[in-house]
């Protein structure tokens, strides 16, 4: 079975099927076998390789939180929005790519400079909110054209990050 979910925002697509107990799940590049146990209603228990993985997991409207290792991760159906750029991006009228803040927090860390390219899910950069750092991830190939805040720079909601010009 084929399956399409944005992950922190960025599409992905796996294929998941059940065979004699365990899962094998693949998304193109790499096919896993993993023992997925439920252990109660908001965690689970998967092993995968001989690692074994607990996950916390919570509810919300259309999205689905999971907590691993300390890392939480947003799981959303894909909506019509999604055209090769994610909600937090807006087209300019020269045709490029703006990237904004998801959330007010504070710049951390800017992991590009202009004029590099960079590939679609390449980290740009690290804004810390609500005591989580996330990862703003270019949602194309492109080049960057502008940089717009520093490192330490406090951001709001919708501030404009960093310009991509896409390849």
């Amino acid at each position: 079975m084929e399956f399409e979910f944005l992950l922190n925002e960025v599409l992905q697509k796996i294929s998941l099927e059940k065979k004699e107990g365990f899962y094998i799940f693949s998304d193109g590049e790499k096919t896993y076998e993993a023992d997925i146990q439920q252990i109660s209603p908001h965690q689970i228990s998967v092993l995968i390789d001989d690692v074994s993985f607990r996950i916390y997991t919570a509810r919300d409207k259309d999205c689905r939180y999971f907590l691993i290792d300390g890392q939480q991760f947003v799981i959303k159906e894909p909506t019509e929005q999604v055209e090769g750029f994610r909600e937090g991006e807006e087209k300019t009228s020269e045709g490029t790519l703006l990237v904004k803040a998801p959330m007010p927090g504070k710049v951390i860390k800017i992991c590009v400079s202009v004029k590099d390219e960079v590939r679609k899910n390449q980290t740009l950069a690290i804004v810390e909110a609500m005591k989580m750092e996330n990862e703003i991830k270019a949602s194309v190939d492109s080049m960057i054209k502008e940089i717009h805040v520093k490192a330490g720079d406090l951001v709001d909601s919708e501030t404009p990050l960093i310009e991509l010009e896409p390849l």
